[in-house]
């Protein structure tokens, strides 16, 4: 009797402790987004544009779980940290061909993303969901308004204190879009600190990475769903091999971002929602 207790006592002990996860992974994970902070050191950063600070997002999602009220609090947290520069790894709105957003939804989107902050700009690329087409119209209208400048297979130089901080490269989506690499590096001076943004991680394989300090990424969600030690459970195209968190590839740094948003299930455990707060600094430099 006693040997039966305990085994009853540990199944319900399981079981309590797999209703708390659920519980917590769909009401307090999903809306709380983490601010991870690192620091990167680069001699090609100068002490004219040293402590630049970038936020990375991605993957909003907008337009089925999240809502006004989720996005607008994580962004009065990004805000609170004061980047000097905003990206954005794509997929603004969630399955669109099952939820088309309204025109009230996509007043809502605008005002959000142009209450973020960035005194040296807001940029973006593509993600797959960016490209369905009930959305792909609207989506290069609804980020200018919001104040974000899209890159798909391009490149621009950003200066702090009128000296060159880092060469900026978008390449659209190796999911859904049409990435184009040889476009996007035309005429690149890597001499410069270099930062690719693109939505899938999986594309960082076909990239001149000996040209690249830094790969930003989104689309996994980071599974939504991981266990320590094992990470994802569940792993999509494109981020099959970079699921989340942080690479070293040759020299090149890939961060990719389990992003703000949910799809399919309002569900996170072990992949809190994301923005990279990344500062950039001159080796010794403070």
């Amino acid at each position: 009797m006693k040997k039966f207790l305990k085994v009853l006592a540990v199944l319900f002990l399981i079981v309590a402790l797999i209703i708390a996860f659920i519980f917590y992974g769909t009401t307090v994970s999903v809306t709380n987004v983490t601010i991870v902070n690192q620091t990167i050191e680069s001699s090609k950063i100068s002490e004219e544009t040293s402590n630049l600070k970038i936020a990375f997002i991605s993957d909003i999602h907008y337009n089925h779980f999240m809502n006004y009220e989720r996005l607008e609090n994580m962004i009065e947290k990004i805000n609170a940290n004061k980047p000097d520069i905003i990206l954005f790894g794509g997929d603004l709105f969630d399955d669109p061909s099952t939820y088309p957003p309204t025109e009230e939804s996509q007043q809502e989107l605008i005002t959000l993303l142009k209450s973020l902050q960035a005194d040296l700009g807001k940029f973006a690329v593509l993600g797959e969901e960016d490209h369905d087409p009930v959305v792909s119209d609207l989506v290069e209208n609804l980020l200018y308004q919001a104040d974000f400048e899209l890159l798909t297979n391009e490149h621009l130089l950003i200066t702090k204190n009128n000296a060159t901080a880092v060469n900026l490269i978008g390449i659209d989506s190796q999911i859904g879009g049409n990435p184009d690499i040889s476009l996007a590096f035309e005429n690149v001076d890597t001499s410069a600190y270099t930062i690719v943004l693109t939505h899938a991680p999986d594309i960082v394989n076909e990239l001149p990475l000996s040209n690249i300090d830094l790969v930003l990424a989104g689309h996994s969600h980071g599974g939504q769903i991981a266990l320590p030690f094992i990470g994802a459970l569940q792993k999509k195209e494109g981020a099959s091999v970079y699921s989340n968190g942080e690479y070293t590839i040759n020299q090149t740094k890939l961060i990719v971002s389990n992003g703000l948003g949910t799809t399919e299930s309002d569900i996170r455990i072990f992949a809190d929602p994301q923005c990279h707060m990344i500062r950039l600094t001159a080796i010794g430099g403070k």
